[in-house]
């Protein structure tokens, strides 16, 4: 039996069950549902103690965007309980959703990533000289929670991103093409889609564009005029360097200059059959049975 853990208690938890129902239903899947409470679900029954039940299941799935989902706190869960789970572990799952630590690793590996400044109070946000526009970005969020292009005011949008998170990232506006790379280990060999362009209805890929919006934004998939094999090589060290496994969305920028910045990686991807990372992969040639089966026969993290 394959069970999927989804729902949560963060922003994220809709897209999450998105994610999950068509997941459980391409594999006929176990549903384990976090509710926003923090209560767990199984079978529309409250469970006091899940992992007994979770134990039953030959592998699972974490499905759980953002906060506590994608931060290793799940991994760390079912490490600590001897329960099988693919896709990244926990370290490499809390080093990605920080796009701080992201960036500052990245960098010191010699991946150029969007330009930033971090920011760890509104105090020491009120003492900055801050040029605009700029991007200001809760650094611990997904789905495009918290992050704001700022023409003017910035402490308004300062004070929205740290009621977020504790820790906010200052980022220049960068001036060119939004791509994304899917990234899926496919038995021993690390398969990328070719690069993949979207462009957003407004200047900010926002929640409602990616989620509640039938036009919010136009895909190129593949995205036109690119350097495929530059792109490639950076995806797969960014991949490497990070310790990623089983899957990660990688979203960059193509600037004007021609130079490719980093933006984020994301370790639990929308999952939906016309989300990003499916979308990129399907017009590879796999199919969404396909994806998650090589998730599911690829290397799994037991714990004790």
């Amino acid at each position: 039996m394959i069970g999927v853990i989804y729902g949560g208690v963060s922003l994220e938890h809709d897209v999450s069950v998105g994610s999950a129902k068509d997941i459980i239903q391409a594999l006929e899947a176990k549903g384990f549902y976090l509710r926003k409470d923090g209560e767990w679900e199984v079978d529309g029954e409250v469970v006091s103690n899940v992992v007994p039940l979770l134990k039953e299941c030959k592998k699972v799935i974490p499905m759980i965007h953002g906060s506590f989902g994608e931060n290793g706190v799940l991994q760390g869960f079912l490490e600590m309980n001897g329960i099988a789970y693919v896709g990244c572990k926990v370290s490499s799952s809390a080093l990605c959703m920080d796009k701080d630590l992201t960036k500052r690793v990245l960098e010191s590996h010699g991946v150029k990533t969007t330009p930033f400044t971090t920011v760890f109070s509104l105090e020491e946000a009120r003492r900055m000289e801050i040029s605009l526009p700029c991007v200001i970005k809760a650094a611990s969020l997904g789905s495009s929670f918290g992050v704001y292009k700022v023409e003017k005011d910035p402490m308004i949008y300062f004070e929205k991103a740290f009621a977020l998170c504790e820790k906010v990232l200052v980022e220049e506006v960068v001036e060119g093409r939004e791509l994304w790379v899917s990234a899926l280990e496919d038995g021993d060999q690390l398969i990328l889609s070719d690069p993949c362009e979207i462009v957003p209805r407004g200047e900010v890929f926002t929640y409602e564009n990616k989620y509640l919006e039938e036009d919010g934004a136009t895909y190129h998939v593949p995205a036109r005029d690119v350097d495929q094999v530059l792109l490639k090589e950076i995806c797969t060290k960014v991949f490497q360097v990070l310790g990623c496994r089983g899957m990660a969305r990688i979203d960059l920028f193509l600037t004007t200059e021609g130079n490719v910045l980093v933006n984020e990686v994301n370790t639990i991807p929308g999952f939906r059959k016309k989300s990003l990372f499916p979308k990129a992969l399907i017009a590879k040639g796999y199919s969404y049975k396909e994806i998650l089966s090589c998730l599911l026969e690829g290397s799994l993290c037991v714990g004790l």
